[in-house]
């Protein structure tokens, strides 16, 4: 079983707020889930103790929980990278682009680590570099949508990993989706491509963003001391790339919403 520093683990924190936008016929809310590093005042508390086998695969293809935010995509899902923000101690841009992607693609077709199919009917494609940056702000609130669904790195205030943005119409429930974006902190050596040596107090790129566009989907926050072993538990462990795939409840929830091919 890998070490869980809890003090070091990071803090999903899912706050709704309504936005001021407005638009002919409806009006638009926006979602904002972040990302936290412990140790800092953030609502609610850092997750307490460790998930039982939080990188065992059996685990994660035995605990079928998962949460719904109400807003999914009715259409395709085309996205951007602002690739001038990577920061250069990820080194080639290329292989940033490549795990962003990958993270992705796990979750349009549903990859996971438990043998179900791939082939969630969700739609999701990479349109390539875009000069605009994640409508997020420092200190991780939602700015105004501008009408592109970008990921960027940026600077965010210390202890936030990352934010996700979701502008949706209509209600909570069933809302429809009409822009996302997501702000990753630039911090220097905060995240890595490749586990390194020695490891410590560094997450995986991949494994975040897999989380970040689970929420961009719809999916909500699972409770770490009880489901720590799905990619959407609301305290993922340093050091650790067992996230990168979907786990069963993080499946069966997008399944539900999604259906199949």
């Amino acid at each position: 079983m890998p070490k869980i520093d809890t003090g070091l683990a990071k803090l999903l924190a899912l706050i709704l707020v309504a936005s001021s936008l407005t638009a002919p016929s409806a009006s638009v809310s926006v979602s904002r889930s972040a990302v936290a590093r412990g140790g800092l005042p953030v609502i609610p508390g850092p997750p307490v103790g460790e998930p039982a086998g939080a990188a065992d695969t059996g685990g994660r293809c035995a605990d079928p929980a998962g949460t719904w935010l109400g807003m999914r995509w009715r259409n395709e899902l085309r996205w951007r990278i602002n690739e001038q923000t990577i920061p250069a101690y990820l080194g080639d841009r290329a292989t940033v682009v490549a795990s962003l992607r990958s993270a992705a693609t796990t979750v349009d077709t549903g990859r996971n680590d438990c043998g179900l199919p791939a082939n969630l009917g969700i739609q999701e494609s990479y349109a390539g570099h875009t000069d605009h940056t994640a409508g997020v702000t420092a200190a991780g609130g939602c700015g105004e949508r501008d009408g592109h669904n970008a990921v960027s790195f940026g600077r965010l205030e210390q202890g936030l990993l990352a934010v996700t943005c979701i502008w949706w119409f209509g209600g909570k429930e069933n809302g429809r989706s009409v822009e996302t974006d997501v702000l990753i902190d630039d911090t220097e050596g905060l995240f890595f491509t490749t586990t390194p040596a020695n490891c410590s107090s560094r997450w995986d790129l991949e494994g975040t963003v897999t989380h970040e566009f689970g929420h961009a989907f719809g999916l909500g926050h699972v409770a770490f001391a009880e489901h720590g072993t799905l990619t959407m538990t609301d305290g993922l462990p340093d050091c650790s790339t067992a996230y990168r795939g979907l786990g069963l409840g993080d499946y069966l929830t997008l399944k539900q919403q999604y259906g199949t091919n």
